[in-house]
């Protein structure tokens, strides 16, 4: 990844968001889905995306990445 947004600290949504807000194209943000409590991580989604699709960004999945990449999956 590039981009740690540490969601896994409960910095805050704000904090959160912030870094995922400062994606440059191509970079690969790291989210966490597990290990407690993930509001903060889904409050600065619900922010974040909007705003960097706004900025003319696309999202795809880890498994659309490799399907797009020369890069050996294996």
């Amino acid at each position: 990844w590039d981009i740690d947004t540490e969601d896994w600290t409960r910095p805050g949504a704000d904090t959160i968001a912030k870094a995922i807000e400062s994606a440059t194209p191509g970079d690969i943000i790291l989210c966490h889905d597990g290990g407690g409590d993930r509001s903060q991580t889904v409050e600065a989604i619900k922010t974040a995306i909007p705003y960097l699709q706004s900025e003319g960004y696309t999202f795809v999945t880890i498994d659309e990445l490799l399907a797009q990449s020369t890069i050996p999956t294996s």
